[in-house]
């Protein structure tokens, strides 16, 4: 159905152009996107500031960029407490998800290092070395899907 999505992104302009993406997410947010040759940002709502999202794992398909801040309120759902997300994109098919994450409490992080170091001590890396005790938690997936936004001058 989206099949188009990949040759409007490659026919859109000149290299290095940008390709704005408007994004809707099933009882979600509604997002705008701009995908460019280097990587991929968020416009937040009600603004006109942009957050570039700070790591991207692939240009190609799919398009998977992490951002460090939560999908602000204004762009409407009703989304569970999150503190960080990754977005998905297909370019193919237009496909989208959203996959909301939560940094553990401080205290839960201190108290799971205490326990890695004290394991740590009696056996000393047998299994090699223990998980990160800061690893981001998974909250909810939302699936939806993106469109090229047609923009007016």
């Amino acid at each position: 159905m989206f099949r188009w999505l990949i040759a409007a992104m490659l026919l859109a302009g000149p290299a290095g152009a940008q390709t704005f993406l408007a994004c809707r997410f099933e009882n979600g947010p509604r997002l705008r996107l701009a995908l460019e040759p280097q990587g991929l940002a968020l416009q937040l709502p009600g603004r006109q500031l942009w957050q570039d999202a700070a790591e991207l794992t692939s240009l190609r398909d799919p398009v998977i960029a992490g951002f460090t801040l939560p999908i602000p309120p204004e762009a409407g759902g009703r989304l569970p407490v999150h503190d960080r997300f990754t977005l998905s994109l297909d370019r193919l098919s237009g496909e989208a998800r959203l996959a909301l994450s939560r940094l553990p409490p401080a205290p839960q992080v201190a108290e799971c290092r205490t326990a890695t170091e004290a394991a740590a001590a009696t056996r000393p890396s047998e299994a090699g070395p223990p998980p990160p005790c800061d690893l981001p938690q998974p909250v909810a997936t939302l699936a939806g899907n993106c469109e090229i936004l047609r923009t007016r001058f």
